[in-house]
């Protein structure tokens, strides 16, 4: 574990099994290219593709979208893929909304192995809980391209002075990372290596869907196999004996870039999945999707 895979990034789109759009959205979940037209709250906040569906989503559970977000989102920022958005112990007060491609936030122990804290996709936001702190907690990765707006602490505290409803939607994200958080700690705790990983699978492809990537059968996933065992605690030979275990009982295949769902109903009783966390309306340990 703690083995940096720079190569992890697609280059393109490859020879394989998945249906016919896996080409498709493999090339986004290595460099999006804004597929969604810009997304208008209620308010008239002109937010652009997969974080202008998480505002959308903040408002249907009774949130008032931030009429300053889009002020935020003035400077955007590329990193190559394996290039270290954020450092451990750098300046804090910086945060970064992912417009397109995945990142990875992690901690390295001083033996060198390392541990993967979660990681973000398009509409995420990195680097969170370093915003209001003089120094970042954790290390974030770009695993592949990514294109991102900065957003400064001393901006957001300016336009929080006239927009209450900017405190409170940065409050519903911290919820919402929290309780990823606290659903992993409860994967590698308590769950078996085949519970832990078809609840990760699952994760991934709900949190691909809330950002409209990924279809029913399937999603892009850039992520390697030394990255899923980083981030489920396990071994990547470990985490390569799971997948073929999943892939020869029929639920799920990991292959080149692309996650087939090949039992979707199946796998979710397997690692006893529910959305709701995701989606902000409750746990996600129970067996409802």
């Amino acid at each position: 574990m703690g083995r940096e895979q720079s190569s992890a990034t697609p280059k393109g789109p490859r020879r394989h099994t998945p249906p016919a759009e896996a080409t498709r959205n493999l090339r986004l979940a290595a460099d999006f290219h804004a597929a969604y037209p810009p997304e208008l709250t209620g308010d008239g906040v002109l937010v652009p593709g997969p974080f202008g569906l998480k505002l959308e989503r903040y408002a249907l559970q009774g949130g008032r979208p931030p009429r300053s977000i889009r002020s935020l989102m003035a400077h955007k920022r590329t990193f190559e893929p394996g290039v270290q958005v954020m450092q451990q112990g750098d300046a804090g007060g910086v945060a970064y909304i992912i417009e397109q491609g995945w990142t990875f936030s992690s901690s390295v122990l001083r033996n060198g192995s390392r541990q993967i804290l979660d990681v973000q996709v398009p509409g995420d936001v990195a680097g969170l809980q370093s915003l209001p702190v003089p120094t970042a907690a954790n290390d974030v990765t770009a695993i592949t391209k990514v294109h991102a707006f900065e957003i400064q602490l001393d901006a957001v505290m300016d336009a929080i002075s006239s927009d209450a409803d900017l405190a409170a939607f940065i409050f519903w994200l911290a919820a919402r990372q929290n309780d990823v958080a606290s659903v992993r700690i409860i994967d590698i705790g308590r769950r078996t290596s085949v519970e832990r990983v078809a609840h990760f699978i699952l994760e991934l492809a709900t949190r691909l869907r809330l950002a409209g990537i990924g279809t029913d059968s399937g999603f892009p996933c850039p992520l390697t196999q030394y990255l899923l065992g980083d981030a489920l605690g396990l071994t990547s030979v470990h985490v390569n004996r799971v997948l073929r275990d999943l892939r020869t009982s029929g639920l799920a295949h990991h292959q080149r870039g692309w996650i087939s769902l090949l039992n979707a109903s199946e796998l979710s009783a397997v690692a006893g999945f529910s959305s709701a966390y995701l989606r902000g309306t409750g746990t996600g340990c129970t067996d409802a999707m």
